[in-house]
């Protein structure tokens, strides 16, 4: 068995969308509407790792407009996090905490999306 993707629900689907590609560099690998107010895309990186962003517009709006209820967190690995931070912060994106070193040359760090999911970029992963 192996993982097939992450699958987040999202507030606003285009922002996500934008946040994924700007920031994360994924691309897209196919969007649906299973029925009507949902609406599905999904994202893969490089590798053909996926990402499921689910909209829901069947569900109030008080409900899809909080973050407190995100529950999901993402971690994406990268060869330089100095070149990533400077990224982020050209793209005026928070990083919420970190960068944080640990031993054996670990390195990561956490920003949010636009749905309040936790994005952990990770340097160094590979020497654990």
């Amino acid at each position: 068995m192996k993982i097939g993707f992450t699958q987040v629900s999202v507030i606003n689907l285009e922002e996500s969308i934008n946040f994924y590609k700007d920031v994360l560099f994924l691309k897209e690998y196919v969007s649906f509407s299973p029925r009507q107010g949902i609406n599905i895309v999904i994202l893969c990186d490089e590798e053909n790792n996926k990402i499921e962003l689910i909209e829901d517009r069947n569900i109030s709006e008080d409900k899809r407009n909080t973050t407190s209820d995100a529950k999901v967190a993402i971690g994406f690995l990268v060869e330089d996090i100095e070149s990533v931070i400077e990224e982020l912060r050209k793209k005026r994106i928070e990083i919420i905490r970190g960068p944080i070193s640990i031993k054996n040359g670990l390195r990561f760090l956490f920003v949010k999306d636009p749905n309040g999911v936790e994005i952990e970029i990770v340097q160094g992963f590979e020497t654990l």
